[in-house]
Formats: structure tokens, sequence, C-alpha cells
């Protein structure tokens, strides 16, 4: 019999509304009206058996085209350090790594499914599929890889799939400078410092100093409180 093992190494969320990359507007035709579509809120890496995959989650699942997965408008891409070096740009997403970061291959979501792409031109479909909110990649990967992330809007013309900017927008085209990078949410501590600088730090967990904090001033406020009923 075989027995498979999940373990779920990084989970991360991400905060809803942050979907606007450098400044950027949405195209104004009426299919991008409805916002949240290329917005990040959640990413995940998890060993099954063997191998690693890949978990997304946006904000909202719109599918006017009726893509299989079940979304039509948005485009992620999660490109994967998994050795010493590697391409620091990240193309689609108009950013790069940490110097000295760099990534080996990366997997390209849209609704129609995902494709691994290495840094060396190389391209292959790779399983995916949808678990509720979820959308999964399946990658051969034995170690944890380090990961950065990105979502955009999807065009089919585009070499990478994320849809470019114009000066004053247009019914297709985001609102901002042709080169402004095309992500418009990542999984980052600080947006607004990966889009100043035009650098994208890997997805790591942080510490969460704000949810200790709170617990600890909570304790410390029934302790006096204790305290105090105890004096009278």
């Amino acid at each position: 019999m075989t027995h498979w093992i999940l373990l779920a190494l990084l989970l991360l969320s991400d905060p809803a509304g942050d979907d606007h990359g450098a400044g950027l507007a949405y195209p104004r035709a009426e299919i991008y009206q409805q916002v949240g579509f290329a917005d990040l809120r959640g990413f995940q890496l998890r060993k099954v058996g063997r191998a690693w995959q890949i978990g997304v989650r946006l904000d909202r699942y719109p599918n006017p085209a009726s893509a299989p997965l079940g979304f039509s408008l948005a485009v992620v891409a999660v490109y994967l350090d998994t050795a010493p070096g590697g391409e620091e740009t990240l193309p689609g997403a108009g950013l790069s790594t940490p110097t000295g970061g760099g990534w080996e291959e990366a997997y390209l979501i849209t609704g129609w499914g995902a494709e691994r792409r290495t840094a060396g031109g190389e391209r292959e479909t790779a399983q995916a599929w949808r678990d509720g909110d979820w959308i999964w990649v399946q990658t051969g990967l034995a170690e944890r890889p380090r990961a950065y992330v990105a979502a955009g809007i999807y065009d089919p013309f585009e070499p990478w799939a994320f849809r470019p900017a114009l000066p004053g927008g247009g019914a297709w085209y985001l609102d901002g400078p042709v080169s402004a990078p095309r992500a418009l949410d990542v999984i980052a501590a600080n947006d607004a410092a990966v889009y100043a600088s035009g650098v994208l730090p890997p997805a790591r967990s942080r510490f969460p100093w704000r949810a200790l904090t709170s617990g600890l001033l909570a304790l410390a406020g029934a302790a006096l409180l204790l305290l105090a009923a105890r004096a009278r």
C-alpha cells in the first residue's frame, strides 16, 4: 500500500485590495471592472509524497471566457530558486530578484492551465487543478525551493501573459508608464517597497509580532484585573 505524506511548510496570506501594483489602473473594458481578480490572497508550498506542490489563492474568480480552471482574467507567475545563481530578471512581472538570488524554473498559471518554464527557455505543460479557492500546481522538485510570486491581468498575446501598461490606459491596457512593472500584486511584506525598488524578495514567513504583542497585552490586562479583584 502506498502511503502519501502531506507536509505544509509555507503558508502565507496577503491583504485584500492591494492589486494596483505601481499605482496602475485597470483597463477600461467592462470585463475588468470586477476588481479583485488579480489580487493575491495566499501562497502555499506543500510537499505531497516526494515532490512539492505550489498553491495560490486569488480574491475573486470571474470567468467570462469559461476557462477550465474556473477563472480567465488573471495570470500568476511563481519563479522558483532551486540552485545557486540563476536568472535575476522576473519576466512578465517586470521586477527583479535581489542580487545573488535568481530563479531556475517558473510556473506560469492561467485559467487554461499551468506551464513550467526554465530560465534557459524550455517550456512544458504542468499539472494544475482547483480545490475550492486554491489553485494547485504539481512540480517535480524534491527539495524545497525559494519562491517569488506575482499576479497580473492575463494577456494571451504577451510572451509571459502579463498585460502591459500605456499612459492613459485604454480598454485593454493598464493605465501607467510603459516601463511600469506589469505585476499588480506580489507576495511580499511591503508591496510599496517592492514597486519603489523594482526588487521582489522571496516569499517567506513573517514572525507574527503584532499578534504576539496583542496576546501579551491581553494577558497583562487579565492579570491586572485578577490582582485588582483579589485586593478588594
